[in-house]
């Protein structure tokens, strides 16, 4: 269900080179087996806009096995809202405000939508959430709003194992 925008190969330099609404870490989930063959990259240009098709796949020496996998695997992903324009709005409006039909098939009901929203949002930069605040959803009719509220007191995280120390000691600063 993700869109896809094919270049002109020759005019970018790449055999094979297309763009997606996918963002770019669940484009690089989707294609990990096949990222030998093929790069994933962000895509900060103006045509088309970085905002709404935020990757670019590249593939020098492209073969049908390949290009076939690559395209029916965008073609069932399913898109969420760009982690940067997530967390851009957070931290200059302090809310984000989307139309989940934009992204998500219809059948799917509000709670399966928070739950897959959560999922893909970076939770672990501090400007969503943090000690003293966390991400709340809200819903006005059909569009969903994430916004930070106050926590009622500091949260400070139980650390369990070592697999969640090194999380907590390696907080990613950029998309």
């Amino acid at each position: 269900m993700a869109k896809i925008i094919y270049a002109h190969p020759k005019l970018r330099g790449y055999d094979f080179h297309l763009f997606t609404d996918l963002d770019f870490w669940d484009a690089r989930k989707v294609l990990k087996d096949l990222l030998e063959f093929l790069s994933v990259r962000r895509n900060f240009g103006v045509a088309p806009p970085g905002d709404e098709f935020p990757t670019q796949i590249v593939i020098q020496e492209p073969t049908k096995e390949i290009v076939s996998k690559v395209e029916n695997r965008l073609r069932k992903a399913i898109p969420s809202p760009p982690r940067h324009v997530v967390v851009r709005h957070m931290i200059f409006d302090g809310y984000f405000v989307f139309d989940p039909a934009k992204y998500y098939p219809k059948n799917w009901s509000k709670e399966k939508i928070e739950h897959f929203t959560w999922c893909r949002l970076p939770l672990d930069q501090t400007s969503l959430c943090n000690p003293y605040e966390t991400v709340v959803f809200e819903w006005h009719e059909k569009i969903l709003l994430v916004r930070r509220v106050k926590r009622s007191h500091k949260h400070d995280p139980k650390i369990t194992s070592n697999r969640e120390k090194r999380k907590w000691c390696f907080i990613p600063s950029a998309f």
